[in-house]
């Protein structure tokens, strides 16, 4: 039970101060889309995809050609899930709504 002192602790303290937690309507975000969320996706879960596409041109060996070729398959692929999800969006509001 002492090995959960220090849990018990960090757990009581955070409690006891709430921070405050930004959210896309408070005043300080501008743009309608843009909020913690945003810069969780683009800037924590997509780390890797930045860095497997700068591997494809700064790697060695690299291949321009075959580097070209995949970030072309990224943008198809990304230009396919959006526009696929836009139009089941519009299907769904006409249905629904």
């Amino acid at each position: 039970m002492t090995a959960l002192a220090p849990l018990a602790g960090l757990l009581a303290a955070v409690a006891a101060s709430p921070a405050t937690v930004p959210l896309a309507s408070s005043p300080e975000y501008t743009l309608p889309f843009v909020g913690p969320g945003t810069y969780l996706i683009f800037g924590i879960v997509l780390a890797p995809v930045y860095a497997m596409v700068a591997a494809w041109f700064v790697g060695d060996p690299s291949d321009r050609f075959a580097g070209l070729l995949g970030v072309g398959y990224l943008a198809g692929l990304t230009t396919v899930l959006w526009g696929s999800l836009f139009v089941a969006t519009l299907i769904i509001g006409a249905v629904f709504f």
